[in-house]
């Protein structure tokens, strides 16, 4: 008799974890339908990110001045290779698909501080 009460338990306990876990997966999947520029936003919060002509620039903003400072332009072409090169105070990075966020503050970081 205790053995029905014993798998009845795990039962029920297994299907209160996946209902937990398909509740969990749903906060992330809201991150899954930013965009790549809303997720640069979200992990360079001290920053400001635009698009114009199709790259990416994470800019800081001066109070004395209109223009904002551009620090790192980020650029998508499948043609390329992964490319990092500076322009005076901007790195330009080049990557041949969409980056990780992991892989552009890696590359950014010295730019950005």
């Amino acid at each position: 008799m205790m053995e029905k009460y014993l798998v009845v338990g795990i039962v029920f306990a297994a299907c209160l974890a996946l209902i937990i876990y398909t509740q969990l997966d749903s906060k992330r999947s809201e991150d899954k339908n930013l965009s790549f520029k809303d997720k640069l936003q979200k992990e360079f919060p001290n920053f400001n990110v635009i698009e114009r002509n199709q790259n990416l620039i994470i800019c800081r903003e001066n109070p004395n001045q209109r223009i904002p400072d551009e620090l790192v332009l980020i650029r998508i072409d499948p043609n390329q290779q992964k490319n990092l090169r500076n322009s005076g105070k901007l790195l330009i990075a080049t990557y041949p698909k969409q980056p990780s966020l992991r892989e552009i503050k890696k590359d950014a970081t010295a730019y950005l501080n």
